[in-house]
C-alpha cells in the first residue's frame, strides 16, 4: 500500500477535535505505522503539517498547498461571517460546502478540501483575521483559568441555570437566553429567548427541558431575585414552582462556580449569531422553536461528552403531571363586591357559561396566572373559575365622603355608587 504523508497529518489533526479516531484507522488509511504516526503527531507539537511536509519533501511545495482560487473562495465565504471562531469558520467550511452535496460544483470548481484546524489557524494569521474567542492573558502572560470541579457522574444530577442577554440578530435589540446545561455532559438541555431576564423565560425552558429529558433533582442558578429573594432570602415564584417538582434549588456565590453554563453563554454569544445567519432563522418566535428543536441536538453533538455513569438521573414525569398546575404564578386576593384587583385592573370571576360567580366580601382566593397563556383564573372550593376583566381600578373615582352612619345610609339610596358590570346574586 502506498503512503500518504499528508493525508496522515491531516487525520492526527482531526484527532485532536474527535479522539475517536484510532491510530489503527489512520494507518489504515495512510499507509504508514503506528511508531511513525505517533513520531509525527509529536513533530506536529512543534511544527505546522505546511513546514512537516516540506521538509519531508526536500523543498517541494507540499500536496496540500492551497491554490489561489481555494483561498479567494475562503476569504469570500468569511466576508458573511466577520465576527467567528477559527474553529466555526472551519465548521461552516466543512458542513455547508465540503459535505453539502448541492456546493459539490465549488468544491470542484475551486478545488476545495477539508482542511485540519491547525491549517484553518494559519489561514487567519496569514489574511490578518482575528478570533473573538482569543482567552485573556494575565500580566505573567499566562493565560486566565479558574479551577475545574468534577461534573456530577450521571446526566439530570445537576442542571446549572443562567440568563444571558445579547443582541442575537445584531439589529439593537438585546433578548436575553435563559439557558440550561447539564453538568455532567454540558449537554444544552434548553434554551429560550425573552425579551428580559424573567421567571416566565425559566419557566418555559424548564418545561422544555421536562418533555425532552425529564425532572432533574437539582438545579444550580445564582442569587438573583428570580430564584431567591434578595432582602429576607425566602422562596420566589419559581422556587415554589421547581419544589412542587421537587427539585432542590443551589445557589452559587460567584459567576465562576457555575463554570459550565457560563462558559456555554459565551459559546451561545461566539456561535449563534453566525449559525442565525446560515440557517436563516427571522425572528425570536422562530428562534425558540429552532434553538430547542434543532440546535441544542447540534451543538450537543460536537461538544457534549458521555457521563461517567451512565444511568440517567432525570425522573419522567407521571401520566397525571399537568405543566399547567406547575407553571403558575400565585398570589392572593381579597374580594370585594365580588371583584379583585390584579395589576391595576378589576376582575370578576366567571363560570364557564360567563355568568359571575357572587363571593363574600372580605373572602381571600388564590389567584393563578398560566406562564405560557397569561390567563388570569381563581381555584375556589375546588373548582376553577376564569376571570373577566371589569374596568380599570381607579382610586379616585371610587372615593366618597360619609362623616356619619346617616350619611352613609344616603349615600347607598343615592345610586352614586355604581358597579362597572351587573350580574344576579347567586348563593356565594
Amino acid at each position: 500500500m502506498s503512503k500518504d504523508k499528508a493525508l496522515a497529518l491531516q487525520l492526527l489533526q482531526d484527532k485532536v477535535l474527535n479522539p475517536s479516531i484510532t491510530y489503527s484507522e489512520i494507518s489504515r488509511r495512510s499507509g504508514y505505522d503506528k511508531r511513525s504516526l505517533m513520531s509525527f503527531a509529536n513533530e506536529l507539537l512543534e511544527q505546522s503539517p505546511d513546514e512537516i511536509l516540506r521538509h519531508g519533501n526536500k523543498g517541494r511545495k507540499p500536496a496540500i498547498t492551497a491554490s489561489q482560487s481555494e483561498i479567494d473562495y475562503l476569504c469570500m465565504l468569511k466576508a458573511r461571517f466577520p465576527s467567528v471562531t477559527i474553529a466555526q469558520f472551519r465548521d461552516i467550511f466543512i458542513e455547508d460546502i465540503i459535505d453539502n452535496p448541492d456546493m459539490q460544483l465549488d468544491v470542484n470548481k475551486y478545488g476545495l478540501f477539508p482542511r485540519s484546524i491547525s491549517w484553518f489557524r494559519q489561514l487567519f494569521i496569514n489574511q490578518g483575521w482575528t478570533s473573538p474567542a482569543a482567552k485573556r492573558i494575565r500580566v505573567d502572560g499566562s493565560h486566565v483559568t479558574h479551577p475545574i470541579r468534577e461534573p456530577a457522574a450521571r446526566m439530570g444530577s445537576l442542571a446549572q441555570i443562567d440568563g444571558t442577554p445579547y443582541d442575537w440578530f445584531g439589529d439593537g435589540r438585546k433578548y436575553t437566553l435563559h439557558l440550561a446545561v447539564d453538568d455532567s455532559t454540558t449537554s444544552v438541555l434548553s434554551g429560550w429567548f425573552m425579551p428580559t431576564e424573567c421567571t416566565r423565560g425559566y419557566c418555559r425552558m424548564m418545561n422544555c427541558v421536562i418533555n425532552n429529558y425529564g425532572i432533574p433533582e437539582a438545579i444550580y442558578s445564582d442569587k438573583d431575585s428570580i430564584f431567591r429573594s434578595v432582602k429576607s432570602g425566602t422562596s420566589t415564584q419559581f422556587a415554589d414552582m421547581m419544589n412542587d417538582l421537587h427539585i432542590r434549588m443551589i445557589y452559587a456565590n460567584s459567576p465562576e462556580a457555575k463554570g459550565r453554563v457560563e462558559r456555554y453563554n459565551g459559546t451561545a454569544q461566539l456561535r449563534l449569531p453566525n449559525d442565525i445567519i446560515r440557517f436563516g432563522i427571522k425572528d425570536y418566535d422562530q428562534l425558540n422553536i429552532w434553538f430547542n428543536s434543532f440546535y441544542r441536538i447540534y451543538l450537543n453533538k460536537k461538544f457534549a461528552f458521555s457521563p461517567r455513569n451512565n444511568h440517567s438521573a432525570f425522573l419522567k414525569p407521571g401520566n397525571d403531571y399537568d405543566s399547567s398546575k406547575i407553571f403558575r404564578l400565585r398570589y392572593t386576593r381579597q374580594i370585594n363586591s365580588s371583584m379583585f384587583s390584579f395589576e391595576k385592573q378589576l376582575y370578576i370571576p366567571v363560570d364557564n357559561n360567563g355568568t359571575p360567580r357572587i363571593i363574600s366580601d372580605g373572602s381571600t382566593v388564590n389567584v393563578f396566572q398560566d406562564v405560557f397563556t397569561d390567563e388570569l383564573y381563581i381555584e375556589y372550593y375546588g373548582k376553577r373559575y376564569a376571570c373577566r376583566n371589569v374596568g380599570v381600578r381607579d382610586r379616585s373615582s371610587t372615593a366618597y365622603i360619609a362623616e356619619n352612619q346617616k350619611d352613609l345610609q344616603e349615600l347607598l339610596k343615592s345610586g352614586r355608587i355604581e358597579f362597572p358590570f351587573t350580574c344576579s346574586r347567586e348563593d356565594s
